[in-house]
């Protein structure tokens, strides 16, 4: 009799419990490094961890009552499959406690949900038509099974979109499990005493859903911050590579124009002394002209990257046409300059150099004023698909980690000095607006 009553603790609650963990757990961290020998690991410790719940069964017939035992009992179960995890994944400890709060949270939620059906006599109806065990089943593992698609694409995919190894905050991981604590000392007792009031029962049923819930959203806002924080930090890092791009950009332009100057005399010396036919020289003086600084807006920042972009698109058989006033933007920090034009131009030259049809190798930069606004215009043509995620958008690069920082920084510099900036593409042409006030900035 005490052997059948283990048998059933273990088959009705101990071991969904663990297959449920190990779905959730594993599906978090399917994007993580795993072990050698994972499936081998994995195999050895779920019959490992069958045997010890086993254990826990025979025990757990002494202490069903007790429900601060019987939530102790969970407890150790969870650390059983943590403890596995770790062998079977080369994670931080902290990254496998975030992932098992949050599929515990998830287990329970779902757990909690049939239980209503359950006090309330669902099963019990349902039952006489396919037998107990099989109303059972159907009922908690259906409502597993149909709550896995919305925690795969609401939860999981966003949580591993920022990068589980980069979330951690001890203050709400605290919050999180002692939530979960509560929780689960309060269906201790709800599984203890659910006989006595099916009204008490439900209400506590519900508690526990709403506070299950609540772990999932606070974790969820701590990937959503982690994923602000990172982004910033990206931000600030690709703002201070250009502030150090565009002093050297500033040094290399200045020698290359004395150097083009020097050699223009030479060249002129050359030829009157007869060292070179009239034809040669020209060529020559063609030649250095693509290295001489033509470009003037007005804004030294902004010659320096024309300069310097259009060494990179005459050499690649891109045409750059630019008519900006640069002294509208006085108003701009030269770095923050610098950067805006650099990605918007840079995301233009990258476009151009895919097409295969040099007509459309054209890039069109304007900046012009109006009613006291200054007015931003990029133009280029692309090919291929434009890859959106969200507000985002996705690098072709081999490296993913980067993508869309360039507009981002766009975004915020633009933010910063209070105007708007738009992005439109279609039938093969990609648009950037940007509108400025002119007195704007901090």
């Amino acid at each position: 009799m005490k052997l059948d009553t283990a048998i059933m603790i273990f088959r009705y609650m101990y071991c969904p419990f663990i297959v449920e963990m190990l779905v959730l757990t594993v599906m978090l961290l399917y994007k993580q490094r795993r072990q050698r020998y994972f499936a081998m690991w994995l195999a050895t410790g779920i019959v490992m961890l069958a045997a010890a719940s086993f254990l826990l069964s025979c025990a757990a017939m002494y202490i069903i009552n007790i429900p601060i035992l019987g939530a102790l009992f969970y407890a150790a179960l969870f650390l059983m499959i943590l403890g596995l995890l770790k062998v079977c994944y080369n994670v931080p400890f902290r990254i496998l406690l975030f992932c098992g709060v949050s599929a515990y949270a998830m287990q329970n939620l779902s757990y909690r949900m049939g239980s209503i059906f359950e006090v309330t006599g669902v099963i019990w109806r349902f039952s006489a038509a396919v037998g107990y065990e099989a109303a059972n089943n159907i009922v908690f593992f259906g409502i597993f099974a149909a709550l896995l698609a919305p925690f795969w694409f609401f939860y999981v995919k966003r949580i591993n979109r920022t990068g589980i190894e980069n979330i951690y905050s001890r203050n709400i991981l605290t919050i999180s499990v002692f939530a979960l604590g509560i929780t689960i000392v309060l269906c201790g007792y709800a599984n203890a005493y659910w006989f006595m009031s099916m009204e008490l029962s439900i209400v506590n049923y519900c508690f526990a859903i709403i506070a299950n819930i609540f772990v999932l959203v606070i974790q969820s806002g701590m990937a959503e911050r982690t994923a602000l924080r990172t982004d910033a930090e990206r931000v600030r890092g690709l703002w201070q590579q250009d502030r150090r791009q565009y002093e050297m950009a500033k040094e290399n332009i200045e020698l290359i124009n004395i150097k083009c100057h020097d050699l223009k005399h030479k060249l002129r010396a050359l030829g009157t002394g007869g060292g070179a036919s009239a034809a040669e020289i020209k060529e020559m003086e063609k030649c250095i002209a693509i290295y001489d600084s033509k470009i003037n807006t007005g804004s030294k920042p902004l010659d320096v990257l024309l300069n310097e972009k259009s060494l990179l698109c005459n050499s690649n058989g891109i045409r750059l046409d630019c008519m900006a006033d640069g002294a509208l933007l006085s108003f701009m920090d030269e770095f923050d300059l610098y950067s805006l034009f650099g990605n918007m131009v840079s995301n233009a030259v990258e476009a151009a150099l895919k097409l295969d049809d040099p007509e459309k190798k054209i890039i069109t930069l304007t900046v012009s004023g109006s009613r006291g606004m200054v007015l931003i215009n990029c133009d280029n043509y692309y090919s291929g698909e434009i890859k959106r995620s969200g507000a985002n958008f996705v690098t072709d690069k081999p490296d993913d980690s980067e993508h869309g920082f360039g507009v981002k920084s766009m975004r915020l510099l633009v933010k910063k000095y209070g105007g708007t900036i738009s992005i439109d593409y279609g039938e093969g042409i990609f648009s950037v607006r940007v509108s400025l006030p002119v007195k704007g900035g901090e």
